[in-house]
């Protein structure tokens, strides 16, 4: 299935406000994006890992956008179980879902490997978000092919990935961890773009811009960034229609920008897959 159709079936299938899931939208860009998109008619979906930030994140979407259907569910994305239970209560309260908005986001300052033996940056910036995809391949093709958006970074661009050791158990730092994490989202897109397309489902991986966030503060220290509205716009202008990049693209401010050499490496991307299903404990 080529773009212009698969745009064509994501477009009707958001008429009249469609499902939206975002996760990490308990605050930053995410709640950002949550609010003006319940604003926009979007059935919106708010997620974190703490269900009474979730409570109180979805009613001030709701006091936001009076008229809007909100829902919330918590699940720790760190955790492959607690994602595996998070996906099966969204596919059971959401048959079709139009839209998944892969926001969720950490900067480690230490190095932490998680119950799972991943690394926690990966495993909740990358795995937990590439397994919660998987698991909802079906409700995004019940949505006439549905859209997924992974929330990265420019700094996917410094980013390597250690496939011989990506705990980082020999090379941790907080920032290579999160470019590696950022890294590996971008090539799940590329994978998704080749891989799901004839499912009309399209992929795309954003670079927001440099937002003033919690993790903007915890990661980088006391640099200023652009406003939350800055950094939800292109999420909000790619769920209504008004951006329409091919699927794969990756943006970043908004714009269409060539990702890192290394994402476009097939080999290196099947590697990681390779991994992934591996880890994630999905059939090749």
């Amino acid at each position: 299935m080529d773009d212009r159709t698969a745009h064509l079936r994501y477009t009707r299938s958001m008429a009249g406000g469609s499902v939206v899931l975002i996760t990490g939208s308990t605050d930053g860009i995410g709640k950002q994006a949550a609010t003006d998109l319940a604003r926009a008619g979007h059935h919106v979906v708010v997620h974190g890992r703490n269900r009474p930030r979730v409570d109180a994140a979805a009613a001030a979407v709701r006091a936001a956008a009076p008229e809007a259907s909100v829902d919330g569910l918590s699940f720790d994305l760190g955790s492959l179980a607690a994602v595996r239970t998070g996906a099966a209560a969204i596919a059971q309260r959401f048959p079709t879902l139009a839209v998944l908005v892969n926001n969720a986001g950490i900067f480690a300052t230490e190095r932490v490997v998680t119950e799972d033996g991943v690394e926690a940056t990966l495993a909740v910036n990358y795995l937990g978000h590439f397994l919660l995809t998987e698991l909802l391949r079906p409700q995004l093709r019940a949505a006439g092919g549905g859209l997924v958006v992974h929330v990265s970074s420019v700094a996917h661009t410094r980013g390597r990935l250690h496939l011989d050791d990506l705990t980082m158990a020999s090379a941790w730092t907080g920032y290579a961890a999160y470019a590696q994490s950022k890294l590996a989202q971008v090539m799940h897109v590329l994978d998704l773009a080749n891989l799901a397309g004839d499912e009309g489902l399209r992929a795309l991986a954003v670079h927001p811009g440099v937002i003033d966030t919690k993790l903007l503060r915890q990661g980088f220290g006391p640099v200023r960034g652009a406003s939350l509205a800055t950094g939800a716009r292109a999420l909000t202008q790619l769920v209504t229609g008004e951006l329409v990049p091919a699927s794969g693209s990756y943006l970043a401010d908004g714009v269409v920008v060539a990702p890192t050499a290394v994402a476009s490496d097939v080999a290196t991307r099947i590697r990681l897959r390779e991994w992934s299903l591996a880890t994630a404990g999905l059939p090749a």
